[in-house]
């Protein structure tokens, strides 16, 4: 598999720790991280969480250009946010905070929104380009599973997030086709100001949609010819087994984020 295929959320396979933990203490890691980062408001915690962030990366044995791959569809969001937060509305008055500061000030707590914003999205692929689907889907239908007794539909669910998990690829490589080729048939796409490429995007979200309802359609038709109905009387092929390295490195990590909110 060449590096540059691999699209964001698409899962990368390789050999590592990290890819052969359980997707469940994988789960319990995550969220633990994401409140780490949700409580950064700082440079100095920011840098604290990135290094972090490497770290997996690396004992994931992830390439560089998977993960850069992955940061591409977050800059807008991560643009979007360091001006919204950079130029704060004030009771209905868009104007800059820099009245009570200096602009200085305004610039580092837009740079510290879109720096919490950038990590939380990082993390939060870590999970798919680590996990194979059906290991995904077998997490979070053992992470619901105790609701299920109150009648929650746990396998449901969990096929419906693994379903949408491996969409994001899909749709991210048919938006890169359709935007191609409505450029070379001379459409304005990035032409004019922001609201002129918005409206111009039009053309792209049309068929979009359409290949959506499609893919959709095809899917379901796929899982009713192969005799699908539901989680009820399923078995799995390779059944979920916690390992004591899983229980290891999932203390490890709780004891680190704690670590981590006790020195804030």
């Amino acid at each position: 598999m060449a590096f540059a295929s691999v699209s964001m959320g698409q899962y990368f396979p390789v050999k590592s720790f990290v890819h052969s933990m359980d997707p469940r203490a994988k789960m319990v890691s995550l969220a633990a991280v994401i409140a780490a980062v949700f409580s950064s408001h700082d440079p100095a915690s920011l840098a604290v969480c990135a290094a972090a962030f490497i770290g997996a990366a690396a004992l994931a044995r992830l390439p560089v250009s998977v993960v850069l791959r992955s940061c591409r569809p977050i800059l807008f969001l991560a643009a979007l946010t360091f001006v919204l937060n950079a130029c704060t509305p004030l009771w209905g008055d868009w104007e800059p905070t820099v009245g009570g500061g200096s602009f200085a000030a305004a610039l580092m707590t837009g740079g510290v929104a879109a720096a919490r914003l950038t990590l939380l999205m990082l993390f939060a692929v870590l999970l798919p380009l680590t996990t194979s689907p059906l290991s995904l889907a077998d997490g979070f239908e053992a992470a619901f599973s105790p609701f299920a007794r109150l009648g929650f539909p746990a396998h449901e669910c969990a096929m419906m997030i693994t379903v949408a998990l491996r969409f994001i690829p899909l749709l991210t490589d048919e938006t890169d086709r359709i935007t191609k080729a409505q450029l070379s048939r001379g459409a304005p796409l990035d032409q004019g100001n922001f609201v002129r490429r918005m409206l111009s995007f039009f053309p792209v979200l049309i068929p979009l949609f359409v290949i959506i309802f499609r893919r959709a359609d095809e899917l379901a038709a796929a899982m009713e010819a192969r005799g699908y109905s539901g989680g009820k009387g399923r078995t799995r092929l390779h059944p979920l087994a916690w390992k004591k390295s899983d229980a290891r490195a999932t203390i490890f990590v709780l004891a680190a984020v704690a670590a981590f909110l006790f020195w804030k």
